[in-house]
Order: C-alpha cells, then sequence, then structure tokens
C-alpha cells in the first residue's frame, strides 16, 4: 500500500510528457528559427520581395529613367531639291533647297522645331524672253515654327508629320554674263572669263505656310540620331505685279530633303 502513492506520481509525469509530444506541431522548431527575419542576409530578403526597398532599391532603379536635356534637345540639318507646284512653275525651275533646326522634344514624339529653310530656283528660258531678260534666278528663304510628331517610335524606321508657319522673303533677281577679261592656264592655255551681274531686282516680306511627313533610320535602334527623308508642301502668299509694284504671285513648291536629326 506505501507505493501507492509513488506509483501515481510516476504516472502523471509519464503521461504529461507523452502529451507534450503528442501536441506540439511538427515543424514548430523551423518556424520558430525562421520567424525572425532581422537576422536573415539582405540578398534572401531582396529575393523574395524584389519591388521593395523605396527609392534607392536597385529593383527600382533597375528600371528608372532620368532625363536629361540632350534628351530635349533636337537638331536637324538636311539639303535636297524642291519642284514648283501650280503656276510657280511660270518663274521656277526644279531648284535645291537647304533646311537647318533646332528645338525641344517634350518627349519621345512631341516636339516643336524653329527652321531656317533656303530653296534656290532658276527662272525658265520662256519667261525671260518674254520679259526681256537674259538670266534670271528666284530665292526663298524662311524662318518657322514647326511642330513634329512622330507616329512610330519603335525599332530602326520611323515616321513623322510636320507643319508650321512663319516669315518668308522672297528674292527675284535677273543677271547677265559679263566679260571680265581671259584667263591663261598652262595647261589648257587662255579662255576668256564671265560673272554674272545683276541688272535688277525686287523682293518681298510676307507669312507662308508648310505641312509634310517623313520617315527616319536610326543606325543604332536603341539612340537618338537618326537619318530622315520628308517631303512638303510650302505655300507662300507673295504679292502679284500691279501698276506701282513688281511681283510673280504666290508661291506653291515641294521641298524634298535629306538630312541628319538628333
Amino acid at each position: 500500500m506505501s507505493s501507492g502513492p509513488c506509483s501515481l506520481v510516476r504516472f502523471a509525469v509519464i503521461v504529461s510528457a507523452l502529451s507534450s509530444c503528442i501536441l506540439a506541431p511538427s515543424g514548430f522548431a523551423q518556424v520558430s528559427s525562421s520567424v525572425d527575419s532581422q537576422d536573415a542576409p539582405e540578398a534572401i530578403v531582396q529575393n523574395q520581395y524584389p519591388n521593395q526597398g523605396g527609392y534607392n532599391n536597385q529593383g527600382y532603379n533597375r528600371y528608372h529613367h532620368s532625363d536629361t536635356l540632350s534628351d530635349h534637345l533636337a537638331v536637324e540639318l538636311g539639303a535636297g531639291f524642291n519642284v514648283p507646284a501650280g503656276n510657280t512653275g511660270t518663274w521656277q525651275l526644279v531648284g535645291y533647297s537647304i533646311n537647318l533646326g533646332g528645338g525641344w522634344m517634350f518627349n519621345d514624339r512631341i516636339g516643336v522645331l524653329a527652321e531656317y529653310g533656303f530653296n534656290h530656283a532658276n527662272i525658265p528660258q520662256n519667261t525671260l524672253t518674254n520679259i526681256g531678260e537674259p538670266q534670271g534666278n528666284v530665292h526663298v528663304w524662311s524662318l518657322t515654327l514647326d511642330p513634329i510628331v512622330y507616329y512610330k517610335t519603335s525599332g530602326r524606321i520611323g515616321g513623322y508629320v510636320t507643319g508650321g508657319g512663319g516669315f518668308y522673303r522672297k528674292l527675284t533677281s535677273f543677271t547677265q554674263p559679263v566679260y571680265v577679261g581671259d584667263y591663261c592656264d598652262y595647261f589648257y592655255g587662255c579662255y576668256p572669263q564671265y560673272e554674272n551681274v545683276t541688272l535688277s531686282h525686287f523682293s518681298s516680306n510676307q507669312g507662308g505656310l508648310n505641312i509634310g511627313t517623313g520617315v527616319t533610320f536610326k543606325p543604332n535602334a536603341g539612340g537618338k540620331a537618326k537619318f530622315f527623308a520628308e517631303a512638303r508642301y510650302v505655300w507662300v502668299d507673295s504679292p502679284k505685279s500691279t501698276t506701282s509694284s513688281i511681283g510673280t504671285g504666290t508661291v506653291g513648291m515641294f521641298p524634298v530633303t535629306f538630312g541628319f536629326r538628333w
């Protein structure tokens, strides 16, 4: 009978130990060891949460693009030929053209350019014969403000539309070749030299408009520099001849330009 209480105590201890082993979760030790994330290496945290970390996080900077001044500035240089349209063919033959410009791109698609244009062409011989002049030419230079919109910017090949208006100056000159003496060369001998002398000219200042479209080609698909080819229609509101002034009327022409834009 004296061993009864001792046996009961031993039985209670055994039951308590077995209950603890059975009721405890099998993964408790693993969970407890990983709860303290402060002790985890930074690389493991970044792999688990790549988009967190704020402004200076590596995952953020990888996709963040910072605009610079050069990203917005635009410069262009081009040259080509111009073709008269309509009645302008009475006073102009096919000539050459030069185009220079610079401006600001608001984003990859939309910008505005300030452009200088120069178009030169000779006067047809039948017109010169009718007015009794030996030679003549017409040139139109302009200062315009022209918005530009790129409708395709991805890849190497792109496209855009542009147009605007501004100040145009038209100058019509009549010239004549004048003998200025002989020039002698050791290989070719002596031959006469002539220089064109301006007999008369008249000019006008007026407003004008232009509109056109073009295509671009990027040597580097991810770069900003590109070659372009474009065609525009230019209309200049120059005056006609009156009893008190000389004029050739409005100008309509198609300058075709090939160049480089950055």
